[in-house]
């Protein structure tokens, strides 16, 4: 699977805009909607030399998503054991340490989550703001990974995530995709010529990081992706560990069939996919 990815997917080159790639006032082509993102100075600020995972292999990985299947699975502790940790769009950790565990190499954001999950973020005199301060003070000099150029509805979002970094001078090494790769479109097509055709929506933020853990991990663990109302004893699941959402429809992402491909890639012994508690 890493030989498949590997043909049309570069962990330097496709996990990063690099400042050498860029230029103020340069405009970056969202994925849909038809418009554009203008570099600012301040945005280019954030922009790393070089990829921050160039030359980096590892021998485990977890990829951690939020499913309810992980309430109460004592994973904390072997996820933490992995060599890199990856985690789905900012999830809430404290309190759930024993379950999910606290360690965290890269963390995705995708600001529709991060306004739906903090909802008056925009505010600074409110909590949601406090709230999502102290969830980003937490990634430390960690990897934050925003996939900032899928649509143009998202550029607000986008433009306060800068100014909070800045402002607040985290030490955050943040990373966006090169928005000229199309990185939705990338993705689709790797798995859909890997012989998995789930992914005739969006691909999920799941299948993003198991394509880019893949690339530079030797073991790929995969945690919190359970897609059912129920897991195999009976047991009602939330969608999220950390609330009590009900499971999402297929209006974005096909769950159901990229958890199927995950237990293909599991049977052929190209990751490891975690159901059960850990204990």
């Amino acid at each position: 699977m890493r030989e498949r990815i590997l043909k049309f997917y570069n962990p330097e080159t496709n996990l990063s805009l690099t400042q050498s790639s860029l230029r103020i006032g340069q405009r970056l082509e969202y994925e849909f909607g038809g418009k554009s993102f203008n570099v600012t100075e301040d945005f280019l600020k954030l922009i790393p030399k070089e990829s921050p995972l160039k030359d980096r292999h590892f021998n485990t990985c977890a990829v951690v998503g939020n499913s309810g299947i992980l309430l109460n699975s004592s994973c904390g502790q072997e996820i933490d054991s992995m060599d890199f940790v990856i985690r789905c769009n900012l999830p809430q950790i404290e309190g759930y340490e024993k379950d999910v565990g606290s360690k965290a190499n890269l963390t995705t954001m995708n600001p529709s989550i991060v306004k739906r999950n903090f909802g008056q973020w925009h505010n600074k005199t409110t909590d949601d703001y406090d709230r999502l301060l102290r969830r980003l003070k937490q990634i430390g000099d960690q990897i934050l990974y925003v996939p900032a150029f899928t649509t143009p509805r998202e550029e607000k979002n986008v433009r306060v995530i800068t100014q909070i970094l800045l402002e607040h001078k985290l030490p955050i090494r943040a990373t966006f995709p090169p928005a000229r790769i199309k990185m939705n479109s990338l993705i689709k097509s790797i798995w859909t010529k890997a012989g998995f055709k789930m992914l005739a929506l969006r691909p999920s933020t799941g299948a993003h990081m198991y394509t880019l853990a893949a690339t530079i991990c030797d073991q790929v663990h995969m945690y919190g992706f359970y897609p059912f109302s129920e897991d195999k004893r009976g047991r009602a699941l939330s969608y999220h560990y950390y609330d009590t959402k009900k499971m999402i429809g297929k209006k974005t992402h096909n769950m159901p069939e990229e958890f199927r491909a995950f237990q293909q890639l599991h049977v052929r012994g190209a990751l490891v996919l975690h159901i059960e508690p850990c204990h």
